[in-house]
Parts: structure tokens; C-alpha cells; sequence
């Protein structure tokens, strides 16, 4: 069955609109609450997709983010078939070290202004949804360290039966790359300035015990030039490029709790410029299962080979392959407690000078308390290793930490009040930094 109309809501609120407070430049957003589990290599924002969310599980399965909570949760206004949820926020944050340096330390106040627009459908069949946001970011002191973010998403989905159906997805986001990116150098005046152009279909056939689903993503990315130091610019349209993401999947269900499954993908990673030698070609196959247990957890774990072969690489290593693990774990401990914890291991782009890729490995755990009906309590560690591909030998290893609150005063108004700690070891002394942040924001439901 689908879920209700107030679950939807507040878990893609939750999924698509919750700040990475890692940093207060752009950063992921994604499914754990106020952190948001690791941001994405690439800088871009991790949105849920709403339209093929499914609620099989039990009441009592629903995390603490999900719990209905009839005095605070948003009531949305009705247009038709339709309902529209909007939001302002507004922080304040301090930031120790805006630059992510090792020497010579930066810090600075700056303030957030952030409006989140979403649209659903309210239809018995097939649905839509509209999510939109902006992120304008002020520093006091750095000015051209400003910001402004912005991301659309729209989705999309037409069920030909029960158990049956095909999505469509297209969307842009225009965002500044964090500081602490593993492909920020230290050397730009400014963050550098990206967009990013996404599409794709997606099919799933389940009506009997075995579930067929595949698909194509497509996305394109576009660099500005950026300032350096002293005077000059960076060249950044070397990292142009478009991906595309062929892939299937063939899930059996041995039980209602239980579903192995076996999945490949094939993609290429096209580059504009043919001096980019960044050109490359590759593949995955998995082997996995998600499981049920009792309704209380849920596990997917799962294991394959990836293997990216960049051809026209100058460098010793132009066939990537390597183990892909993998794995999500969602316990609900208590009726009060929930824990999320994730982990994976993937081959991302990098524009640094000597190397092709890295491979990013880890993980991280999000604990949600519910102290009070309106007052959560949260907790956020992620780790990730990386591992550059290429003819040089850096390495490095990034550590977060996190705690918040979430206030919900009422229906219309809720405040967060943040802290987080991030670390980056590297044998680059460079790439070495440590900063402490923390925030204090205002959510107005319109």
C-alpha cells in the first residue's frame, strides 16, 4: 500500500531537505535528520524520490523521524488533487575554519536563508511531485566566500498495475563546491561554482515472487572557471562531462520478510574537452538481499566486483577494480530510538593533478531520541577513506561528528541547535584540517 498522505510528506521533507551541518557550504542532503549521513564525493545533493516510496512495513516499524505527531506535524495547503508544503529557514552559524586549511585559519559567522518548496499529488494512481529549494549562504567577514544555492527536482510516476510501473526524473542544481571537497584546492579565492543537469526512466515489474526493475540516469556536469589567489583563474572546464548509468536488477521474494537479489550496471563517463584524459568506461555486479526483521530492523547488505577503465590515462593505473561493498541498517531500538547506519565503497571522478579517481570507503551512524513529542535528540559519526588512483600516493581519511536538537514549538514553527566536528587526515600535509561548527536555525512552515 502507498503511504499516507502526512507520512510522504514528512519523510521527503526529511529525505530531500535536512542540512548536512557539516559545513555551511554547499554539502549533501540526505535521509538521517539533521546531519544527513556522509555528503556525496561530488559535491551534489542527494534528494529522495517520493513517488516511489512504498509503506509495507508495520506502525511500529516507523523510525522516530517518521512518527506522527498531530499537534507539530505541517499542515499543507490544497490545491485540487494537489498539496504544497513551504517552508523558510533561517540560521546563524560559526564557522573555525571556512577555508578547511592547515595553516593560517579562517573563521567567520554566517548566516543561512533557505526556502523549501514541496509538491505533491494526492491521487489514488500514479503521482507527481514538485521539490524545490534555494541556500544562500552570507559570510561576515570573507565575502567572496557567499554563496547561493539552488536545486528543482521534479518527479513523476505512471502505474500500468498493481505492483507494476514506470518513473520518470529531471531536475538542475546550481552549487558552490564545499571547502572540504576532496577535489577543492587550496589555492582558489572562492568556491568554485558548478551545475549540475540530471535525468532518467525507471521500470518495475512485481507482481509475483520475482521483482525485474532497471533503468537510465543521465547526468551532466558544468564547471566555472574559478579565481585564484593572486590573481588569475583556475581552469575548471576540464571536469565538463556527461554520465550515463545503464542498470537492472532481479530481486526474488523468498518471503515476505526476506529478498535476495542480483543487480549490474554499465556507465561512461564522457568528458567535453579531449585533453581531459579523464574519459572512461565501466561496470558493477552485485549480489545482496534486504531482509525484515520483525519489523523492528531492517538490513540490506550486499557485495560484487566494480571495475572503471580510464583508456587514454597518461597514468600507471588506467583499469580501476576493486571489491564493492555495501550495506544500510535501519533499528528501531526503542519506540524512542531509532539508529541508521551505512556503508559503501565506490570509484568517484577527481580533477586533482596525477590521478584519474579515488576510491571512497566507509560509513556512518545516525541515533534519533525522542525526548519529548516535540523535542529530538540527535547524534551523527561518519568516517570515509580515500584512496587516490593515479601515479602519485595520497591518501586520506575524514572524520565527522555531530549532536543537535529539533525543537517543534508548533505546527508553523520549529528550532535546531547544532554542533559538528570535522577532521581530515592525509599523508598531502596540506590536505590536513580540522574545523568546529556550530548552528542555531529557525524553520517558519508557510
Amino acid at each position: 500500500m502507498r503511504m499516507s498522505r502526512k507520512s510522504l510528506s514528512y519523510s521527503v521533507l526529511l529525505a530531500g531537505l535536512m542540512t548536512v551541518i557539516m559545513s555551511p557550504a554547499a554539502q549533501a542532503y540526505g535521509p538521517e535528520g539533521l546531519f544527513g549521513g556522509r555528503p556525496k564525493p561530488d559535491g551534489t545533493i542527494a534528494l529522495g524520490n517520493p513517488v516511489d516510496l512504498r509503506q509495507d512495513r508495520p506502525e511500529r516499524a516507523q523510525s522516530v523521524l517518521e512518527h506522527p505527531r498531530p499537534d507539530f506535524d505541517p499542515v499543507p495547503l490544497e490545491f485540487g488533487s494537489f498539496e504544497l508544503y513551504t517552508t523558510l529557514e533561517l540560521g546563524e552559524s560559526y564557522d573555525s575554519n571556512i577555508y578547511a586549511t592547515r595553516r593560517n585559519t579562517r573563521d567567520d559567522a554566517v548566516g543561512t536563508i533557505r526556502p523549501i518548496v514541496n509538491l505533491f499529488s494526492n491521487w489514488n494512481r500514479h503521482a507527481v511531485s514538485i521539490t524545490a529549494f534555494g541556500d544562500s549562504n552570507y559570510f561576515a567577514f570573507h565575502p567572496d566566500e557567499n554563496y547561493n544555492n539552488g536545486v528543482i527536482d521534479v518527479s513523476g510516476r505512471y502505474d500500468i498495475a498493481n505492483q507494476v510501473w514506470v518513473n520518470t526524473r529531471g531536475g538542475y542544481q546550481r552549487l558552490a563546491e564545499s571547502r572540504t571537497s576532496p577535489n577543492s584546492l587550496g589555492v582558489l579565492a572562492e568556491p568554485t561554482r558548478f551545475g549540475m543537469a540530471t535525468g532518467g526512466v525507471q521500470g518495475y515489474y512485481g507482481p509475483g515472487k520475482i521483482k525485474l526493475s532497471g533503468g537510465y540516469d543521465y547526468r551532466r556536469f558544468d564547471y566555472n572557471n574559478t579565481p585564484i589567489i593572486g590573481g588569475g583563474t583556475w581552469d575548471q572546464k576540464v571536469r565538463d562531462r556527461n554520465e550515463h548509468v545503464v542498470g537492472g536488477k532481479v530481486a526474488y521474494e523468498a518471503s515476505a520478510n526476506f529478498k535476495p537479489y542480483i543487480s549490474a550496471a554499465y556507465n561512461r563517463r564522457d568528458y567535453d574537452r579531449a585533453d581531459a584524459l579523464h574519459d572512461s568506461n565501466g561496470y558493477e555486479g552485485l549480489i545482496g538481499f534486504e531482509a525484515d526483521l520483525g519489523g523492528i530492523t531492517s538490513v540490506e547488505l550486499f557485495a560484487g566486483w566494480m571495475t572503471q577503465h580510464y583508456k587514454d590515462s597518461p597514468y600507471s593505473k588506467k583499469r580501476i577494480s576493486s571489491p564493492r561493498l555495501g550495506a544500510r541498517v535501519d533499528w528501531n531500538v526503542t519506540g524512542l530510538t531509532s539508529v541508521a547506519f551505512e556503508a559503501n565503497r565506490t570509484i568517484e571522478e577527481t580533477s586533482l593533478l596525477g590521478y584519474n579517481s579515488f576510491y571512497q570507503t566507509g560509513g556512518s551512524a545516525t541515533i534519533t531520541h525522542e525526548l519529548l513529542r516535540n523535542v529530538l535528540l540527535e547524534g551523527n559519526v561518519g568516517y570515509s577513506h580515500f584512496d587516490f588512483n593515479g601515479d602519485g600516493n595520497r591518501k586520506d581519511n575524514g572524520l565527522s561528528s555531530g549532536v543537535g536538537t529539533r525543537y517543534l514549538v508548533n505546527r508553523n514553527l520549529y528550532g535546531d541547535l547544532i554542533y559538528n566536528y570535522e577532521r581530515r587526515f592525509s599523508n598531502d600535509q596540506d590536505s590536513r584540517f580540522g574545523r568546529h561548527i556550530a548552528m542555531l536555525r529557525v524553520g517558519i512552515h508557510l
